[in-house]
């Protein structure tokens, strides 16, 4: 069974130039050919071709968004510390119509329409949606769902009651309100990954939501759209990982932490229980308390705050 990755990001259905998408979707352009053709939507880490369009909306991808070929879009905010740029108000509302136009167009052929390419042990109450890809010895527990664009490698376990690949909570303000922006990047388990009971892995936007080789998840983990997981982690229950946080190898977290967006924790670092990660941790750092700190210093603030002095 092939269980290989696509290329990064959504295809455009069709190729449309740079001038066209403007002149339908509003904004500028700054230093930008407008003949120049798009083809595929990708995010700044895995942009390498002049035909992307790049999405930027947090400062942390700024070198890497200069760095590439492609177009970049983005907010007026960013748009001065760019070479080149296509900047609108609205960038997220950008994406979410040119993808909701390719899911359309190509009447969602790579999702739900697909086949479902398994021979896993699927409990008779759990459901496997048609483009799931799974591994033989992939375990799907009682209850649990499976969603389409999911890949799941040799010997993966989904708990009870798990949801993994449904869409992200993903959502743009556009002219007319807020409007879903699809997620249609799927999600992939390496292999010996298992999930506890009522785990949900949400699907990503441009990226898949990824959970690596080797990393256990106790209950009610919530992993969101386009997040990173390495390789021989444990997570304790009721933990919350937010939309493209970046989590190194071997890395422990205690049970109700929370790791916010675009956060990257190092490998080898260790989160106590009930933490509130709020900015980057450094491998092999332990942290605790909320927003996080050295575990070593929370205990001294704890300390003082119960001594009374």
């Amino acid at each position: 069974m092939d269980l290989t990755t696509q290329l990064p990001g959504i295809e455009l259905p069709q190729s449309e130039t740079l001038a066209q998408l403007v002149r339908i979707l509003g904004g500028e352009t700054r230093g930008l050919e407008l003949e120049r053709s798009i083809t595929r939507l990708v995010s700044p880490q895995d942009a390498n071709a002049s035909d992307q369009l790049v999405l930027l909306t947090h400062p942390r991808y700024l070198e890497q968004a200069n760095r590439q070929p492609g177009v970049v879009l983005t907010h007026p905010r960013f748009a001065e510390r760019l070479h080149r740029a296509w900047v609108h108000e609205n960038p997220s509302w950008v994406l979410a119509e040119l993808l909701q136009r390719a899911v359309e167009q190509r009447g969602d052929r790579e999702g739900w329409n697909g086949p479902m390419r398994s021979e896993a042990r699927v409990a008779p109450s759990a459901v496997v949606h048609p483009g799931a890809t799974l591994h033989a010895s992939v375990v799907v527990e009682p209850g649990a769902v499976v969603f389409p664009r999911v890949i799941a490698h040799a010997g993966v376990v989904i708990g009870a009651g798990s949801v993994v690949g449904r869409a992200g909570f993903g959502w743009a303000q556009g002219p007319n309100g807020a409007v879903r922006i699809p997620q249609l990047a799927g999600a992939i388990l390496e292999a010996d990954v298992e999930l506890g009971a009522n785990c949900t892995i949400d699907a990503g936007c441009l990226r898949p939501t990824r959970i690596g080789e080797g990393t256990k998840l106790d209950a009610q983990v919530h992993v969101g759209h386009n997040a990173q997981l390495g390789k021989r982690c444990l997570v304790a229950a009721q933990c919350g990982f937010a939309g493209s946080c970046e989590v190194g190898d071997g890395v422990r977290i205690g049970g109700q932490s929370g790791v916010a967006d675009h956060v990257r924790v190092g490998d080898g670092a260790q989160v106590a229980a009930k933490t509130g990660v709020i900015r980057d941790v450094p491998a092999g750092e332990v942290v605790a308390g909320f927003p996080a700190v050295s575990r070593s210093r929370w205990l001294r603030a704890m300390a003082k705050l119960f001594s009374g002095r």
